[in-house]
């Protein structure tokens, strides 16, 4: 009996917690935060490679906030958000990121995320996130009512043969990208980069369609090549999810890039500076 129980000690003291400190990108810890709106409960639940600290629900703007403590330079996320929780299910991911030395000349600095997997189920949102950095993050989740329809051409890179491209129309409830052809002097091929902004069906596929007729595509290395006949209109591309964050967010992720650009510059010329005067 001694033996065994001091088997079971050693077990004890060898085998880590699984709610330690994560000592690779492949720790996954889970975490779950109640919330109650007015009386209605509900559970915010996922799995990281970091630590989840604490959980605030903004009920006046239905927003939550994250706080979050990282080890690692890379991490992942997978969320479960209910959906009546917030004020609709056109998600925007924001992530604040405090930098471990925090100078005069560079602060905080807040970047949104597009989600890598995103599927909207009958009553929750499950996402899967992904952004770098070491230290302290907060991460905000805001919903809203999306529009019918929004324009993403100047999203969008493409290139196009025998016509031109009128508009690239993302339409969400439809889970669809509509291409809009002018001038088609003859048959053509379009090649569209698609960005994450439509995610694929549970087989990687789309159905895509010239003139509401079903056709053929390649798609390679997250490029979309689809041939189309001299007379041909539109062009529909359909998949599981549209994701219209990515037209709102877009100039913000480029102001933010410059922010962040000019902030390592300047903290680069600190640096130099301090250590030129030793």
């Amino acid at each position: 009996m001694k033996i065994i129980f001091i088997l079971l000690l050693g077990l004890l003291i060898t085998i880590p917690s699984a709610f330690g400190i994560p000592i690779s990108d492949k720790t996954g810890m889970k975490f779950l935060f109640p919330v109650n709106v007015d009386g209605d409960y509900f559970s915010i639940e996922g799995t990281a490679n970091f630590d989840a600290k604490r959980l605030d629900f903004d009920a006046d703007n239905k927003k939550i906030n994250l706080k979050i403590e990282s080890s690692l330079e890379e991490n992942v996320m997978e969320i479960v958000i209910p959906k009546n929780l917030l004020k609709g299910d056109h998600l925007t991911f924001m992530i604040t990121s405090v930098p471990i030395s925090i100078t005069s000349q560079l602060s905080n600095t807040m970047a949104p995320v597009i989600p890598k997997i995103i599927h909207h189920g009958e009553n929750n949102i499950f996402a899967i996130l992904e952004f770098i950095g070491i230290g302290t993050h907060y991460l905000s989740v805001s919903g809203s009512i999306p529009p019918d329809s929004f324009e993403i051409i100047d999203e969008l890179d493409y290139d196009v043969n025998n016509a031109l491209v009128d508009s690239v129309e993302a339409i969400p409830k439809q889970n669809s990208l509509i291409v809009t052809l002018s001038e088609v002097i003859d048959d053509g091929e379009l090649l569209i980069t698609l960005n994450n902004v439509i995610t694929p069906f549970s087989d990687e596929t789309f159905y895509v369609l010239v003139n509401e007729e079903e056709t053929d595509y390649v798609f390679e290395d997250g490029i979309m090549t689809i041939q189309f006949h001299s007379q041909a209109e539109t062009i529909e591309i359909v998949g599981t999810h549209v994701v219209p964050e990515f037209a709102e967010i877009a100039p913000i992720m480029l102001a933010t890039s410059l922010i962040v650009i000019i902030a390592m510059q300047r903290y680069k010329k600190l640096h130099f500076n301090s250590s030129s005067t030793f």
